[in-house]
């Protein structure tokens, strides 16, 4: 990207929450803050920020089910210092027993700190009921039993395992040559070693298991909800008429949830779709809040707006805006360095070889059909196959259950 003068790094290693036992739930999420604490090179984490921030620049990381991520956004002038700091805090963490402790109180307190978030915490209920005892419905920070139970040896054996050059990708975009990015990453990465077996992970499961909720009861001023159904796996050929499908549910303020149930009925400030796509499964979703006497209310509407896209197919002009909302968003990201390496290595590090181009992805938007809408909103969204959380005051929960039973016809 020769107009920009940053370049941004991203370092992903194909490990996740979804690879962990019982026992370790959080071990992956542990480890992506302990490597903040100091590497070798870099001995704190005062030393580690001062080093990228120190030049205006921006360090971060993420963990999710099947991937953990390490970032670093710097002035062109710096970028071989970013990537070397990078590869230290991946390869070389100190992972030290003192730190290792006074970082357990920081994670257990955001665990904590979500679970107070109602929005966060039905989030978390939407997990456990869709996928009940999977790693894919635990939170990706762990339980509190278990965050309190690793220890710093556990992680340091899982790192070594874990943490392996096979299973890893760097990406790269902005102000940097390719010839030397190589040249760069054959230096601090050229050597990288891996021990023990690579962790492994369960399938995901099939069918729901009853019950189909969880609930939260408390006190609060709304009543927080998610409904969510199984949904594709990464490279599912509908994928695309699922990112279609869920831009026309609910992504922005043209979608038809935002529409019904916000701007024509007022039931509803936050009101969306969501979807999650894995190695072998995903999720699709609807997420709002409202007046606790407003409930069924608003899960009745909710269901009419997913009957309508069922029962027929979308007008051809309607959808065409749709394909424009889902490409325009792709082209704005093209522009920005970091999510231009993230396009390149998201793909990459879920195994998609050879890359989609973006042209190439835009083509395969425009190709999604009417019929494709329908046939997947037919597919995905019937009674059988719908979990539902809830956060909030609730007078009768078997109401709840038995609306659950059969909200939407087959």
């Amino acid at each position: 990207m020769p107009d920009v003068r940053s370049v941004s790094l991203g370092l992903y290693v194909g490990i996740g929450a979804r690879y962990e036992s019982e026992q370790e739930a959080g071990v992956s999420h542990f480890l992506e803050h302990m490597v903040f604490k100091g590497c070798e090179g870099w001995p704190s984490a005062l030393d580690i920020a001062r080093e990228v921030e120190g030049r205006g620049g921006y360090l971060n990381a993420s963990t999710g089910y099947e991937a953990t991520s390490y970032w670093v956004r710097i002035g062109a002038r710096f970028w071989k210092k970013g990537l070397h700091l990078l590869s230290n805090m991946v390869r070389f963490p100190l992972l030290d027993a003192e730190e290792f402790e006074i970082e357990r109180g920081v994670i257990l307190d955001e665990i904590a700190m979500y679970r107070d978030v109602p929005e966060d915490r039905v989030a978390q209920l939407s997990g456990q009921a869709l996928w009940d005892g999977h790693p894919l419905g635990r939170d990706i920070a762990g339980e509190p039993e278990s965050v309190s139970a690793l220890t710093v040896d556990a992680l340091r054996s899982f790192h070594a395992r874990a943490y392996r050059p096979e299973s890893a990708v760097l990406a790269a975009a902005g102000a940097v040559k390719p010839d030397e990015l190589v040249e760069a990453a054959a230096t601090y990465l050229g050597d990288w070693r891996a021990e023990g077996q690579r962790p492994t992970f369960d399938p995901a499961p099939q069918t729901l298991t009853l019950p189909r909720y969880r609930l939260q009861i408390q006190n609060t001023e709304q009543a927080h909800l998610q409904l969510a159904a199984p949904g594709l796996s990464r490279f599912h050929p509908d994928r695309f008429a699922l990112s279609l499908l869920h831009a026309i549910l609910g992504d922005g303020m043209i979608s038809l949830l935002w529409q019904r149930l916000r701007e024509q009925l007022g039931l509803a400030y936050n009101i969306g779709s969501y979807v999650n796509m894995f190695a072998d499964s995903g999720s699709i979703g609807v997420y709002g809040g409202c007046d606790a006497r407003r409930l069924f209310k608003m899960l009745d509407e909710i269901n009419l707006v997913w009957r309508h896209l069922q029962e027929q197919p979308l007008d051809e002009n309607l959808l065409q805006q749709y394909r424009e909302y889902v490409k325009g968003r792709l082209e704005l990201s093209s522009e920005d360095s970091a999510a231009v390496a993230a396009w390149w290595g998201g793909q990459l590090i879920y195994g998609r070889i050879p890359p989609l181009t973006l042209d190439q992805a835009l083509a395969e938007i425009d190709a999604v059909q009417p019929e494709d809408i329908q046939r997947l909103a037919q597919q995905l969204w019937r009674p059988e196959r719908l979990a539902l959380a809830y956060v909030g005051p609730l007078e009768s929960e078997q109401r709840l259950a038995e609306w659950l039973s059969g909200p939407v016809p087959a």
